[in-house]
């Protein structure tokens, strides 16, 4: 007794010395897809590409949305930048002037080729001024030009003008052209026969004259507005930019009334952390793709506080209307509260071999080991009451052998189903997959080795307090159960057609409905970020893709073309070898030398849409699925989610179902039993999934898998419950052995899944959508397994096979 005692002290030690590690791991958690992206994915190898080749730094933009006026805005910010580690405020006079210094080096050389192909009239026009002036200060000279050139009115002194005046007439027909090719003077072409003689009038058109524009037209065959003669730099440019439009990148992107919106750059790996330390001490709003993820990890630790009382006091509630004594439930709950410190402890140790927390990995792992362990625990503690009220000599190592071997049975079947995440290509498969194994193991330990110390040293007296007696094994619901396994086997048939029309139902409703990535989902809507990304919407509404072609642009042209117009045309904005903004050209320019190298072509897309909205991952699909390499926060979305859904659904379920069936094939002797278990786990699966798409319509995009992965793994313990009993009935009809062992086990899988779908329903708490779905769906999956499943489905299907259940050997 005294050895017990002592045991039970080290596991209050060890929950105590364990508890700090518990309430602070969420700091470990990881929120983005970065650590889990690797050169298998498109979107690495185009980011490889841009630092080898393109001199790209990858930065993330904080967008923060402040009122008041600039200097203040400026003054507060600055006040707050000591957060972040190595960050840059642009302010919007800033980049402003950056977008148009840039834009300026993109069309000074187009401006310069304009100014040459000007030069020829601008000094024409400089001539023609000169010469006004010169004929207004000697009239006498002009009067004898016209009178040379029109012979009338006039007597006009015989000289050598005469004599090549003659020449040019032959030469031209024309006397107008003759005068001014004689006298080099284009202000002879202002007058006429008729007019030639009136002196005022010459001298009044000569002082009032400015139609420069018409004399060049006369002389070159070409027009030239005044303004490109008189300005002519900002005639070209008006030019250029009418033709080149400069990027819409306006003021009023950044300014409306006493609001303001700053950029901040900071590294791409800055902590989140600091970020929201920033956002917290910022008297703004503040959004862009690194504050939703830090906005997701400080709503995901609060979330998670609420999370763990809430199961606490959910399942507690539960277990007292189940167990109604007090010492059991203590036992049990403890055993759940060690079982998640000791698969959190051991996250945290794996940290410091390089192990990434990902905050899903984090959440799930709560109601995973609370529900398993106490499902182990019920298991355990309603076998040794059963021996206790048979009477049974030691009933506790009675209990230990029997319910202990279920339990280490199952625990290792649901570890070996989570390690097919082991073997994924997908490195955030394997990751999600060492927390699901450390959590299953780590609901083993306090399950069986505390409980069976715990129930040694409590007096059965003080074990049914305040009750009486220990809790009956056997209650109403053995009636319910043997009721609906006998009706499930007299109308199997009829069950086993119900089951495949709702599994085919519940099937057509998964694959046609969709899953989404949208951001909205990983924070509440009511978060700054969300409201920040609505706001910004309105002002600076782009995200940036950064599309890679790899060929010489000569050869690639036409590709580079098509994408950069279908941005332009979709209202995004196009940098890159054919295009400049909204400007777009059919012929190589300079701006090859600026966008392509070493037989690469760089397009920076920026879509008219925000990162990672419904819009701005729909448009970056459609570019990846044209068969380009996209690059940039979307593409990185994209690429992890596509991998692991379907590395999900293509290598590691199959894998799952092949590994838990040669398992429990292994174990039970049997074939038919894994198989029939798979099945009905797929049938569990479906209608949870279905259920949560009809609720919420539009889903996470990890939350199907969750469903699938949990079910198909926390799913085998309350078959194999029910199996292993069936097994021990010995000798009996095969109907009344499948009805005693549904009916023994009801209790325990019951209980087990309403603890268990109880500890996922809590997740419903939370704030965050996504957890939401998976805390719904989980738990309706398990209810409904619990109570449909396994006491109508499967005594239906055995009773069906029979003999067969046990093939190729006997039970």
């Amino acid at each position: 007794m005294k050895r017990s005692i002592f045991i039970i002290a080290v596991w209050v030690l060890i929950a105590l010395l364990l508890a700090p590690i518990t309430l602070n791991i969420q700091s470990h958690f990881v929120y983005s897809d970065s650590p889990f992206l690797t050169t298998q994915y498109q979107s690495v190898k185009v980011e490889n590409i841009l630092k080898e080749y393109f001199n790209y730094t990858k930065e993330s933009e904080l967008f923060v949305i402040i009122n008041g006026s600039y200097n203040e805005s400026l003054e507060k910010i600055n006040a707050s930048l000591h957060y972040l580690y190595d960050a840059k405020l642009i302010t919007p006079y800033e980049y402003i002037s950056q977008v148009n210094s840039s834009y300026m080096s993109f069309v000074n050389p187009i401006i310069k080729e304009y100014e040459k192909n000007l030069s020829y009239a601008i000094e024409l026009y400089h001539n023609l001024t000169v010469e006004r002036e010169e004929l207004l200060s000697n009239l006498s000279w002009f009067y004898y030009q016209l009178n040379v050139t029109f012979k009338e009115g006039h007597n006009v002194t015989p000289s050598s003008y005469v004599t090549m005046y003659e020449e040019y007439l032959e030469e031209t027909h024309n006397p107008i052209l003759a005068g001014v090719k004689t006298f080099d003077d284009p202000f002879i072409l202002l007058f006429s026969i008729n007019n030639y003689t009136n002196e005022s009038l010459i001298k009044e058109t000569l002082d009032t004259f400015s139609n420069y524009s018409y004399l060049i037209y006369k002389l070159t065959g070409k027009y030239f507005p005044l303004c490109a003669l008189q300005n002519t730099s900002v005639y070209v440019l008006h030019e250029v930019e009418s033709k080149i439009p400069p990027p819409p990148i306006r003021l009023c992107n950044f300014h409306r009334g006493n609001t303001w919106i700053f950029i901040v750059q900071v590294p791409d790996n800055e902590s989140l952390t600091n970020v929201e330390e920033f956002m917290q001490n910022t008297p703004a709003i503040v959004t862009g793709h690194f504050a939703i993820y830090a906005q997701s990890a400080y709503y995901t630790q609060q979330d998670l506080k609420i999370i763990d009382l809430v199961t606490i006091i959910l399942v507690g509630s539960l277990l007292v209307i189940l167990l109604r004594a007090l010492f059991p439930i203590v036992f049990l709950i403890f055993s759940a509260v060690l079982g998640i410190e000791i698969a959190y402890s051991l996250l945290y140790l794996a940290t410091f071999a390089g192990y990434k927390i990902y905050y899903i990995s984090g959440l799930v792992i709560p109601p995973i080991v609370f529900g398993i362990t106490i499902d182990y625990s019920i298991l355990f503690m309603y076998r040794y009451f059963e021996e206790v009220k048979k009477n049974s000599n030691n009933a506790l190592r009675m209990a230990f052998r029997t319910a202990g071997k279920g339990a280490i049975f199952s625990g290792l079947s649901i570890t070996i189903g989570f390690s097919s995440f082991l073997l994924s290509p997908s490195p955030l498969l394997k990751n999600i997959g060492e927390a699901l194994i450390i959590a299953s193991l780590s609901a083993l330990i306090p399950a069986i080795l505390f409980n069976y110390t715990a129930l040694k040293i409590v007096s059965l007296r003080l074990l049914s307090f305040p009750r009486k007696e220990v809790p009956n094994p056997i209650d109403v619901r053995q009636k319910y159960l043997r009721d609906v396994s006998e009706f499930s086997i007299k109308h199997k048939f009829y069950v086993i057609g119900i089951m495949v029309i709702l599994a085919l139902v519940s099937f057509s409703v998964f694959f046609t409905h969709t899953t989404t990535v949208n951001f909205t989902e990983i924070v509440p809507s009511s978060s700054e970020t969300i409201i920040g990304e609505n706001i910004l919407s309105n002002y600076f509404n782009y995200s940036i893709d950064y599309i890679i072609i790899k060929g010489n642009p000569n050869l690639t042209y036409d590709k580079i073309y098509n994408v950069s117009k279908e941005i332009i045309d979709c209202g995004g904005l196009a940098y890159g070898p054919a295009s400049f903004g909204k400007f777009i050209t059919r012929n190589l320019t300079y701006l090859e030398n600026i966008y392509s190298s070493h037989n690469y072509s760089l397009i920076e897309a920026y879509i008219p849409y925000p990162v990672f909205s419904k819009g701005a991952i729909s448009f970056t699909q459609k570019l990846i699925n044209q068969g380009y390499m996209v690059g940039g926060s979307n593409a990185d979305r994209i690429d992890i989610v596509n991998n692991t859904v379907s590395t999900y659904y293509g290598f590691t379920l199959p894998l799952t179902i092949i590994l838990i069936t040669a398992y429990i094939a292994l174990v039970l002797r049997s074939i038919v039993v894994p198989i029939r278990l798979s099945l009905t786990l797929l049938v569990s699966s479906l209608v949870g999934v279905a259920i949560m798409f009809e609720v919420f319509k539009e889903v996470y995009w990890l939350s199907p898998l969750i469903v699938f992965a949990l079910l198909f793994s926390l799913g085998i313990d309350y078959d194999m419950f029910i199996i292993l009993r069936i097994k021990e009935e010995k000798g009996k009809d095969e109907d009344e052995r499948i009805i005693k062992g549904v009916t023994y086990t009801g209790l325990v899988v019951t209980a087990a899944g309403l603890i268990l779908a109880g500890a996922f329903f809590s997740l419903i708490s939370a704030d965050m959508r996504f957890l939401e779905e998976i805390g719904f769906s989980v738990g309706f999956s398990v209810i409904f397994d619990t109570f449909i499943v396994r006491p109508i489905f499967v005594p239906a299907i055995m009773s069906i096979l029979k003999k067969y259940n046990w093939w190729p050997f006997a039970s």
